[in-house]
């Protein structure tokens, strides 16, 4: 068979393929959505993890051997994805973490030295320049977590409390600036 033919009975077959998928998407996208929320406790991540696990589904659709129930089955898979997110997040949090403290510590080197050359001056007031800046790119409720959480060494519920928002935003908000400063500042740290 050459790779036209190949081409061709693979679209026939998932033409054949799509209703019952359809039908599988349609009963239970709703319910793993909710199922996903109980992990993540975010809405549009929920619905991004299921649509994401269908999405794997569909890409090995002819190839699947589910032993159990579809049910249990897509239960079993959205659960997977949503640890795994998860465990991805705690990962690039701490990372992001790690790159503040690095960032703070060269500041704070730079300026312990009473001693400073003009390069050295030029360099921490560029570098402190360039954090401002970064942080100053970040949305306002991002910055305001960043600031209270760094600058004011306040902790998360003190952070709640001041902002009038749950434990769980502050911490998303402070993992989303952790993550755009990383990605805006450590290319300029290396």
């Amino acid at each position: 068979m050459n790779n036209l033919e190949e081409v061709s009975t693979n679209i026939i077959q998932q033409k054949r393929q799509l209703p019952a998928f359809e039908s599988l998407f349609k009963k239970y996208y709703a319910a793993l959505c909710i199922f996903a929320f109980d992990f993540v406790n975010r809405h549009e991540l929920a619905e991004e993890i299921v649509q994401d696990t269908f999405v794997k589904i569909w890409e090995r659709y002819a190839d699947l051997d589910i032993q159990v129930s579809e049910k249990a089955y897509l239960y079993r898979a959205v659960q997977n994805n949503c640890l795994n997110f998860i465990k991805q997040d705690r990962i690039r949090a701490q990372y992001g973490s790690e790159l503040m403290h690095q960032l703070e510590s060269r500041i704070s080197m730079l300026s312990i030295s009473s001693t400073h050359s003009p390069i050295e001056k030029l360099e921490h007031s560029e570098l402190e320049l360039l954090a401002e800046k970064a942080i100053c790119k970040l949305p306002p409720q991002c910055q305001d977590v960043f600031r209270l959480s760094r600058f004011e060494q306040l902790s998360y519920p003190e952070i709640s409390r001041h902002l009038g928002i749950s434990i769980n935003t502050v911490k998303t908000q402070m993992t989303r600036a952790l993550q755009r400063l990383r990605d805006e500042l450590l290319p300029l740290l290396k």
